[in-house]
């Protein structure tokens, strides 16, 4: 079920209803019917992978148990494998067998070996990289003694399937949502009516504008050699507000739905785009993915690689830099894979992770080369040339990030960087352009908030009113009849 759909539109105002009146406030059975709403809400797509799902809860459940009794630290690691590789096997199985498979008949084909193509085709389930992510979570967490195994397996199924989180995040790890369902809620008037403006904020970023300019982005990629240099940059832009809406809007639409049944998720989108550099960026764009593999990946592959060396230096490299290549580059070649089962992922990656490593590299001489100059860090040239710099890097990546092949994403840019960037654009849709710009500029104007639409601050109401009505009434206005998926669900 996709939050932008007819069918979500009549299932939330039930489950809110009978949330808060059918059943009273009883916190048991406001906890069972979310996670038989949660089930409803997963199954609604395709009941064969709603049981994945169960099972999958399920078993992590016991294995939290066993990692919270008092066995041997080697009993305990046993069970911890176990429970990584049960949460790794099921999501190499169905997100990278078609790219495994495919990759091993084209490696063979290169040594003269003709491999029929595989018949065979998995299908992927939605949002299995977030739920698997959640469950990796879970055990990683009570193993480490961060977190309590809880006994109340309604509690544990739920905060592992919480349908506002099941297909595309924020990955709200089980340590902050648990706590939440274990705890009585009340219904609190101002929070609920905020979690609806950040709905309608979602739906407008998902419906008014990524999916508007949905059919402008997918011409002129496919068409690409068809357009002059110029149009494909007015493509790339296009795109590098496409993704940020619609995936944004998602994350708005489930912290939002989250507030009304009295949650608080985590910020998953902080105006990424207004960031000043790299790492900056990743602190602001998909913050629960970032954080997860800083916690889980980074940081322990650091201590790891800190602790086997002796040296001040590698290869002529600092030491502290040394363990942050070795520790990035594994770290962003797993986040790119995480994304999909295709070398463009790894690509785009790889990309962010060579430009996180030249800052961090570069940090101590850029201070002593401002020093000289007299420049200071704040000064506006400084700010708004790093921020262009980085918005530059990031749309490239994102031309990997959107295109089929690596063939096809070197072709694109080829084809933008020529003496055709600099005519006129064959597509320039003047409609797209006003929605673009009112965006960026209401994102611009609230960048302090959390969403657009936290405009309390407004003393004449009647204004107030007048945005709510003017972004509904542009919601209704671009409605198309065809529900466009989020981007960010098939991951």
């Amino acid at each position: 079920m996709l939050f932008n759909s007819l069918e979500f539109a009549f299932f939330l105002p039930i489950v809110f209803l009978a949330y808060w009146f059918g059943v009273k406030q009883n916190l048991k059975a406001q906890n069972i019917l979310l996670l038989l709403a949660s089930y409803f809400f997963y199954g609604w797509w395709d009941l064969r992978f709603l049981f994945l799902l169960i099972l999958l809860s399920f078993l992590n459940y016991l294995i939290g148990i066993r990692l919270d009794k008092n066995e041997t630290d080697k009993e305990k690691k046993i069970w911890l494998i176990a429970g990584l590789i049960l949460n790794l096997g099921i999501l190499i199985v169905f997100k990278y067998y078609n790219f495994f498979i495919d990759s091993f008949i084209n490696f063979v084909y290169l040594f003269g070996y003709h491999l029929p193509k595989s018949t065979t085709r998995i299908i992927l389930p939605l949002g299995i990289s977030f739920y698997v992510f959640l469950s990796l979570s879970y055990i990683i967490d009570v193993y480490k003694k961060n977190l309590t195994a809880n006994r109340n397996i309604i509690e544990v199924l739920l905060s592992l399937s919480f349908f506002p989180i099941i297909l595309a995040g924020p990955i709200q790890r089980p340590s902050s949502l648990l706590p939440q369902i274990s705890k009585k809620r009340e219904f609190d008037y101002l929070t609920a009516v905020d979690g609806l403006k950040q709905i309608v904020w979602g739906l407008f970023t998902k419906i008014a504008i990524a999916d508007k300019f949905a059919s402008y982005i997918d011409n002129i990629f496919l068409n690409s050699s068809d357009y002059s240099g110029s149009t494909l940059l007015i493509g790339i832009l296009l795109y590098t507000i496409q993704i940020y809406a619609d995936f944004s809007g998602y994350s708005n639409i489930a912290i939002g739905t989250a507030k009304l049944f009295g949650f608080r998720l985590m910020r998953n989108f902080a105006y990424p785009y207004f960031s000043r550099d790299i790492t900056e960026f990743w602190k602001r764009w998909h913050i629960s993915l970032t954080t997860w593999f800083r916690d889980y990946v980074f940081l322990p592959l650091s201590f790891s690689v800190s602790g086997r060396i002796k040296n001040n230096t590698i290869f002529y490299i600092k030491t502290d830099l040394f363990i942050y290549i070795v520790a990035g580059t594994i770290t962003w070649f797993l986040t790119g894979l995480w994304h999909g089962a295709n070398y463009t992922f790894i690509c785009w990656g790889m990309i962010h992770c060579f430009f996180l490593i030249l800052y961090h590299w570069q940090q101590k001489p850029r201070k002593r080369l401002f020093k000289k100059l007299g420049i200071t860090n704040d000064h506006a040239l400084v700010v708004i040339t790093e921020t262009i710099i980085t918005l530059f890097i990031v749309m490239i990546a994102w031309i990997f990030f959107r295109a089929n092949s690596i063939h096809q994403a070197i072709k694109y840019i080829d084809e933008m960087i020529s003496p055709s960037l600099f005519s006129v654009p064959q597509v320039f849709p003047v409609n797209v352009s006003i929605l673009a710009t009112l965006f960026i500029f209401s994102e611009w104007l609230q960048r302090k908030k959390e969403h657009a639409l936290q405009i309390d601050n407004l003393k004449v109401r009647i204004v107030r009113w007048i945005i709510y009505y003017g972004v509904v009434f542009l919601i209704l206005l671009t409605l198309n009849d065809s529900q466009q998926s989020f981007i960010y669900s098939q991951f």
